[in-house]
């Protein structure tokens, strides 16, 4: 784990965003940074307590933090963002939002002011599209010291816009900056007025689920933003009753799917995505003109081609996976190079030869001929 004195994570979303985060050395500045110092102060364990509600979450924080090395005086920040406020908040109201105590003592802090001069980012908050804060305060250790620092805060609730869909993220990435590993972690979310049917996802996977709670835990672990809690969930309030958009038709794999998430399929997985609007085609698949949309994997492709040389070549020849067959061959079909997704669909019975020229020049060539 990197063990930076001075280094801290800036991360940006979209919309009205509820944001969650660890503490992290600081100071701030926009994008990246890098310190030649180091901390010698460990997050030796991190429970996060969340009550979840449909309109707001109040998140309580526990860390116990200790030093390995010699005194130490650092400044801390806790990275707070919330978007798209439809009225100001004054300082007073802000502050009453968040509170930090150590060892039981409630501790003075501040608020960054490394942006405030960045005129793009002043036209955002004069705009109401961006209001952005960092909670800071110094905190001093002796040697072999170890301290319990509490934060607790509130927020509004995110929104994936012109849907009913919201969300809940908590960064454990942003503690990686501490000396060593994360001794132990635990996460839980407490459902309050929200319904556990209406949880559409939550990562990562290592979840417990028990009764109204989403409970994570973690040991001895460099937190990245693999770890990083996500949780999405529909709303139990509906923002908009307009009509509900009917889906496309989803063919995957030469399969039809019903109700398709496109988010379940890794986009690096995908040979070929293909829109079909038009009536007239989308008749050969449907009865209904909403459209269909064929996606063809990878491994489909490559299955496919693997079943035509089997049959129809004399070669025994292994084919490696579809992005290095990219690289080192090429498909003709009918003497004309194709993309290798066209191999989708080509019947055993309808090829009249199939033959692999290798070169020591330039690319293999699988030639495919058709019958006519």
């Amino acid at each position: 784990m990197k063990k930076y004195k001075f280094t801290i994570i800036i991360l940006t979303l979209c919309l009205h965003t509820n944001l969650f985060a660890d503490i992290a050395p600081n100071p701030i500045k926009a994008k990246s940074i890098s310190s030649k110092d180091q901390t010698s102060i460990r997050m030796e364990s991190e429970k996060v307590i969340i009550d979840l509600y449909n309109d707001s979450s109040v998140v309580k924080c526990l860390f116990n933090m200790k030093n390995l090395g010699e005194q130490e005086k650092i400044q801390i920040g806790f990275p707070e963002m919330t978007f798209h406020y439809y009225q100001k908040i004054s300082n007073l109201d802000e502050a009453n939002r968040f509170e930090v105590k150590e060892n039981g003592e409630v501790v003075n802090f501040d608020f960054s002011d490394s942006l405030r001069y960045d005129k793009e980012y002043h036209k955002k908050v004069e705009s109401y599209q961006i209001k952005e804060e960092w909670y800071l305060w110094e905190s001093e250790f002796q040697q072999g010291e170890s301290k319990t620092i509490e934060v607790q805060y509130s927020l509004p609730f995110g929104m994936l816009k012109r849907t009913n869909e919201r969300f809940f993220i908590y960064l454990l990435s942003t503690g990686a900056n501490w000396n060593g590993t994360i001794g132990k972690a635990e996460i839980i979310v407490n459902l309050k007025d929200i319904e556990m049917d209406s949880i559409i996802s939550q990562k990562p996977n290592n979840c417990v689920i028990s009764n109204d709670q989403l409970i994570w835990a973690f040991s001895d672990f460099e937190p990245t933003t693999n770890d990083d809690i996500k949780i999405n969930y529909n709303s139990n309030k509906i923002l908009y009753t307009r009509k509900k958009p009917i889906p496309p038709v989803f063919i995957v794999d030469e399969n039809f799917v019903n109700e398709f998430d496109l988010k379940t399929i890794e986009p690096n997985d995908i040979a070929s995505i293909e829109v079909i609007k038009n009536p007239r085609e989308t008749k050969k698949y449907t009865n209904q003109n909403y459209g269909v949309i064929k996606i063809y994997t990878k491994n489909f492709a490559l299955s496919e081609l693997k079943r035509l040389i089997k049959v129809k070549s004399n070669e025994k020849i292994v084919l490696p996976k579809y992005d290095q067959l990219k690289e080192d061959y090429r498909l003709f079909i009918n003497e004309n190079e194709v993309d290798f997704v066209k191999i989708i669909g080509i019947k055993t019975k309808s090829v009249a030869r199939l033959k692999i020229i290798d070169s020591k020049d330039e690319k293999a060539k699988i030639m495919i001929e058709l019958k006519k």
